[in-house]
């Protein structure tokens, strides 16, 4: 009997554990950071959770020279993020679910089987909506945007590190003590 409850606290501990990372973004620079991102399981694309529909981006918006810390999707209505986006498959259409959703709970069946993988984002001067460019020249734009993620899902490609003239960006995971860390890093 006893071996049978340690079999059934460890089956239990690891289905908590296996929810999604803690996503950490500091934002070391001087603009404001504007950004959509995206969960999914390894290497596949669905389930897929994101902030903000694919036409009008409800963004994540990161003050210049500040941080954001997310430990579960259900956390999300305190840190300001009021809808997730749940996609099940190709063919279905993507589903808003408030922060609470029971899918979305550390133990609910999406955060068990998604992690932080990818961010499309673009930097604003701060406090406006005006992204940072070279601007003014005859030269094609420069901007300080671009896909970042962890390289393992074939439906999002972005490199985990970029530089421009405005600045550099990182994406990396870490784990401690157990919990994993998802890191957006902008310099």
């Amino acid at each position: 009997m006893k071996k049978q409850f340690l079999m059934i606290c460890c089956a239990l501990g690891g289905m908590i554990s296996a929810q999604q990372s803690t996503l950490i973004i500091n934002n070391y620079s001087s603009y404001d950071y504007h950004g959509q991102l995206m969960a999914t399981p390894l290497g596949t694309c669905y389930p897929m959770v994101s902030i903000g529909y694919p036409a009008v981006p409800e963004q994540l918006i990161v003050p210049a020279l500040s941080d954001y810390k997310l430990p579960f999707y259900a956390d999300g209505a305190s840190n300001g993020i009021t809808t997730f986006l749940v996609q099940t498959s190709g063919a279905n259409p993507a589903v808003p679910r408030v922060p609470g959703h029971v899918t979305l709970s550390s133990t609910g069946v999406i955060s068990t089987n998604t992690n932080w993988r990818h961010t499309k984002f673009q930097m604003y001067f701060a406090g406006t909506n005006t992204p940072v460019s070279s601007g003014g020249t005859s030269v094609p734009e420069t901007y300080f945007n671009a896909n970042l993620g962890d390289g393992t899902n074939s439906c999002f490609s972005g490199p985990s590190y970029i530089s421009t003239l405005y600045g550099d960006a990182e994406w990396f995971t870490i784990s401690s003590g157990g919990t994993q860390y998802t890191y957006i890093q902008i310099f």
